[in-house]
């Protein structure tokens, strides 16, 4: 059995996912051999089938907390962006949709239990998937990560997905401390296998239009039965997304205020997105037992979004060229590209074998339109509008031998699953710098009848400079080994460790012990204890730039650099090399299945992270010692406040997940699937790293390293709890969904206690329904029917920038668009 691959339970069996690979051993088999009745009080030893819904979500004899995700859970949210989907579906993922976040629009993360987006490593059939080049450096949930991009792969290729909520470094590597997300794919050429869906739809304020196709197909090989040779198949996705604004209304401010043009003019929501994906895997028989497999992955996203207004007579406008002002947009292409080829099988002997090949890269470009150079302009006389402001490249290749079999051991009643590999990982990351115009900058084009130069830079976002640009690589080498068994019918257990060396952050060592006893055959306890890391990825320790977002500190918009931390400005300001974050977690989870139809699942869990590796504070300049001190050390930088990376805090999160399942068949009224799911979650910082001395000594007043809005962004800005109803009905050829989700509410912590705001909690009801004819299905839907928003932006919260006409926070977990209607239309063949 091979990673990825789908199975059905048989009666008197259960299944054991360890390190990707599913077995099936025995257990509670005499019992099962009788099959449960209608309304028996029990279902003995149940295990979740992963191609439906319609018993439960979640792995129940499991040893750790698994939700598995179906096609129809997925298209069920009318999102075709899968974290999008993955949000509205699980309680524990969170994914807000700031606006006016750079790059962060273009990839935006998604965190699990409240962690680092980065902390959640994604695998795609079992392989690890690589992470996107960007990170996240402004002021919103998983700030300062650079995690991977989930809405890089389509939905129409996928078969189903594994969340697993408990910390998995010991079996996965690093990054898996809240959890692994793992996608498996189509397989197969079956007949009614293929489908091609249209989409469209439109935001109840008529923007934010979407128009899509996208489908999968499989093409079988040759050969029937124990002869099949093998499949592929290719699923493809487009999608047209218009930008949405939701600015403040004018009438909001007054005439003063907005004289030169800086609120009517500003955009602020999503922005505009076309997408191009196409993905294809297979499955061939070499010889017997040995199959040749892979998947090339190919996605490409062109993403305008938005900067602030520059009005008429701001200094950083040049009225010649805009004498009405200009709104910059940024323009991202964002490329994703994947490639695996392995070969896996099984000998005579029962060993099963998996030798594979990975390679993965994704590339952000900075393009930046209607735009201005104005001290370019001033300097020369000249300037372009549109910029190429450099590129962001994040690659990982990898070979991994993954190796398994199941033992007879003669003091244990049932088979001892041993499973063992190696790992080999080599990852670059690398810096492209603009064109020159893009980040053009002399100090001496002095704003008239004062001492302060013209901005230099595209304006947005200033291009990389040949000393942001480089090229940075390392190389990892892993090995693992997992024992898993029955030791009675009634209690499983099973042990994991690995050893992993890197060449810049050193060596790690991680285990997990798990453990599962069911008590009655309808009531079961399991738990786990870990320990685990993440090593500094390279874009942390390594990306460098300058771009334009508010100082935390003053409120103001603020030229703010970003260096890494071996460069000298970092280094004067107390920056050191970067340590690999520590984590330990624990979970106990409770089963209880009373009926045939009904499960029920509640997990608690505790994770520490010791190092945790945070963006830091905004070091403001304005201070006039700190800045006197900054420009003796590094002469000529363009910049007010300074921030790098740092190994910064101590944090602790513990929370609860419960999953309900209620089956409902009727003979008349058809079937319905009832679900109740919800999230507590509580994050809270131990330890924050000393400020450096070097800070201390050369600052007029008190500079923290990781201040109080800082530690607010990991503490109060995931909602605390999350909570989803949710319900499928169908009949004939009818069927329909509806889910509400309670979002917690979030708050914005400031460097004031007295300007902090809570957003106060919102329900939101997602509905659907449809009809299948034949091939054909037909859905019409609408998100948010009551038309919910966050609460608004107090003038008062320094956090946020009301003043500007953002008047809902990026904060917001389920966005500020409203209510959206759509449809789709299938067919099936």
């Amino acid at each position: 059995m091979t990673k990825g691959t789908t199975l059905r339970r048989k009666p008197g069996s259960r299944w054991l996912p360890i390190l990707g690979l599913t077995i099936v051993t025995p257990g509670y088999a005499q019992e099962a051999a009788s099959p449960p009745q209608a309304g028996e009080a029990r279902q003995l030893d149940q295990v979740v089938v992963t191609g439906t819904r319609t018993t439960t979500r979640t792995e129940a004899s499991s040893l750790s907390p698994i939700d598995v995700l179906t096609p129809r859970d997925l298209t069920s949210t009318g999102s075709p962006e899968l974290a999008t989907a993955l949000a509205r579906l699980l309680p524990s993922l969170d994914f807000p949709r700031p606006a006016i976040n750079d790059g962060n629009d273009a990839i935006r993360p998604a965190s699990l239990r409240g962690l680092s987006p980065d902390a959640t490593l994604v695998l795609v059939d079992g392989k690890r998937y690589h992470t996107s080049a960007l990170v996240n450096y402004n002021a919103s949930v998983g700030r300062g990560s650079a995690p991977a991009d989930l809405n890089s792969i389509p939905i129409s290729a996928i078969d189903h997905i594994e969340v697993l909520r408990d910390g998995a470094a010991a079996q996965y590597g690093s990054d898996a401390i809240a959890g692994v997300i793992n996608i498996v794919l189509k397989h197969g050429a079956a007949a009614g296998s293929n489908i091609i869906t249209a989409n469209g739809g439109v935001m109840d304020k008529g923007d934010g239009a979407t128009n899509g196709i996208d489908g999968s197909m499989g093409v079988d090989l040759g050969g029937k039965g124990a002869d099949a040779k093998g499949w592929l198949r290719v699923a493809w996705n487009y999608q047209n997304t218009m930008n949405t604004n939701r600015a403040a209304p004018l009438s909001l401010f007054t005439p003063e205020e907005a004289a030169d043009g800086n609120i009517a003019h500003q955009r602020y929501g999503d922005p505009a997105v076309k997408t191009y994906q196409a993905l294809t895997n297979f499955q061939y028989a070499v010889a017997h037992n040995v199959d040749l497999y892979g998947v090339l992955s190919l996605s490409r996203r062109d993403v305008t979004s938005n900067g602030y207004y520059r009005g008429a007579t701001n200094a950083r406008n040049v009225p010649e060229v805009y004498p009405d002002g200009f709104l910059p947009q940024i323009v991202n292409h964002t490329n994703d590209s994947t490639a695996i080829l392995g070969i896996k099988g099984t000998t005579d002997g029962g060993w099963r074998w998996d030798a594979s090949g990975n390679y993965g890269i994704n590339s952000l470009v900075f393009d930046v339109a209607h735009s201005i150079n104005t001290n370019l302009y001033y300097s020369t006389g000249q300037s372009p509008t549109y910029f190429n402001a450099g590129t962001f490249k994040n690659s990982q290749a990898l070979a991994n031998v993954d190796i398994g079999k199941d033992f007879s051991v003669g003091w244990l009643p049932n088979p001892l699953t041993l499973a063992f590999g190696a790992e080999y990982r080599r990852e670059k990351y690398q810096i492209d710098a603009g064109d020159p115009d893009s980040y053009y900058f002399n100090q001496a084009t002095l704003i008239p009848g004062t001492d302060t130069p013209y901005a230099g830079g595209a304006q947005v976002f200033p291009g990389l400079s040949p000393s942001a640009a480089g090229s940075f690589t390392r190389h990892s080498q892993a090995a693992y080994v997992d024992l898993e068994t029955d030791v009675t019918d009634r209690f499983s257990a099973g042990i994991a460790g690995r050893y992993e060396h890197y060449s810049d952050a050193g060596a790690t060592r991680s285990g997990k012990v798990s453990m599962r006893y069911q008590f009655t055959p309808d009531f079961a306890l399991r738990g786990t204890v870990s320990n685990g890391f993440r090593a500094p990825s390279l874009a942390q320790q390594n990306y460098q730039s300058v771009v334009t977002i508010i100082d935390p500190s003053t409120g103001q918009l603020a030229q703010t650099g970003t260096y890494r931390t071996s460069d000298p400005a970092a280094v004067a300001l107390g920056a050191k090399a970067l340590k690999p974050e520590k984590s330990f977690n624990y979970g106990l989870g409770a089963v209880w299945e009373p009926l045939t139809n009904l499960s029920a699942t509640l997990d608690v869990y505790q994770i520490r992270i010791w190092n945790q590796i945070l963006y830091s504070d905004t070091i403001s300049l304005t201070d006039p010692v700190l800045a006197a001190y900054f420009n003796s050390v590094v002469p000529g930088q363009q910049v007010t406040a300074v921030q790098y990376f740092a190994n910064a805090a101590t944090t602790r999160t513990r929370g609860a997940d419960l999953v309900v399942n209620y089956r409902i068949p009727t003979t008349n009224a058809g079937e319905f699937d009832l679900m109740a799911s919800g999230n507590y979650n509580k994050v809270k910082v131990l330890d924050v790293a000393a400020t450096p001395a070097i800070l201390q000594a050369n600052a007029s007043e008190g500079i923290e390293l990781f201040g109080r809005s800082s530690q607010g962004l990991l503490t109060k800005a995931t909602p605390r709890t999350k909570y989803v109803l949710g319900g499928d009905w169908s009949h004939g050829g009818f069927h329909a969904h509806a889910d509400l989700t309670r979002y917690g509410a979030v708050t914005r912590v400031t460097t004031d206690a007295s300007t902090d705001q809570t957003f106060a909690a919102r329900w939101l009801l997602n509905t659907s329904a449809g009809y299948t004819l034949d091939a054909w299905s037909f859905t019409l839907g609408v998100d948010n029917v009551t038309n919910q928003y966050p609460t608004r932006v107090s003038p008062t919260n320094t956090g946020e920038d009301y003043f500007s006409g953002l008047q809902y926070s990026a904060l917001s977990p389920f966005g500020f668009n409203g209510r959206y209607y759509y449809a789709k239309v299938g067919f099936r063949f």
